[in-house]
């Protein structure tokens, strides 16, 4: 026998093999009752527990993504802590702000001290405080028709008032 023909009665078992039926029953072994069977083949067992094991790899998955399982989970990381992370990001930029105004009124009180002129503005470009507010006050003017709603929600607050 060569190896072609070999190989050739290997394939005709095989084949044999998977179209070959057998029967899976379940029964009482003190009464032999049989309490149910079914028959299979081969390819019929293969097609099963290809299904079965997809079926619960499908369910594992989704168990998981839409539970609080995933939290257990290495990378996951669970909503509470997001929360925490991102209150905790909003405190330290408040904190950051007041220690940078906190540091420039303290370089501000010690020019006071050593006798040095003051009047620079926060960011230090060199201007002069008084020169900005008088620069606001020009750029804030009333216009005409704000001065005259102005007035009539005046008169308005005056006609219901009960003196």
């Amino acid at each position: 026998m060569n190896i072609k023909e070999w190989w050739n009665s290997l394939q005709g078992r095989r084949r044999e093999t998977i179209k070959r039926k057998s029967r899976f029953v379940v029964m009482d072994s003190e009464t032999f009752e049989e309490h149910f069977s079914f028959q299979l083949t081969g390819a019929n067992l293969f097609v099963t527990l290809g299904v079965t094991v997809i079926v619960l790899i499908l369910l594992t998955t989704i168990l998981i993504a839409f539970t609080p399982l995933r939290e257990w989970i290495p990378g996951y990381t669970d909503t509470y802590t997001i929360e925490q992370t991102i209150d905790n990001a909003r405190k330290i930029d408040s904190l950051e702000t007041l220690v940078d105004e906190q540091a420039w009124m303290l370089n501000t009180i010690q020019a006071a001290l050593r006798g040095e002129p003051l009047g620079l503005s926060e960011e230090g470009d060199g201007t002069d405080s008084a020169v900005n507010l008088q620069q606001a006050a020009l750029a804030y003017r009333h216009s005409k028709e704000d001065t005259l709603l102005r007035q009539e929600v005046e008169r308005e607050d005056n006609r219901y008032n009960m003196k």
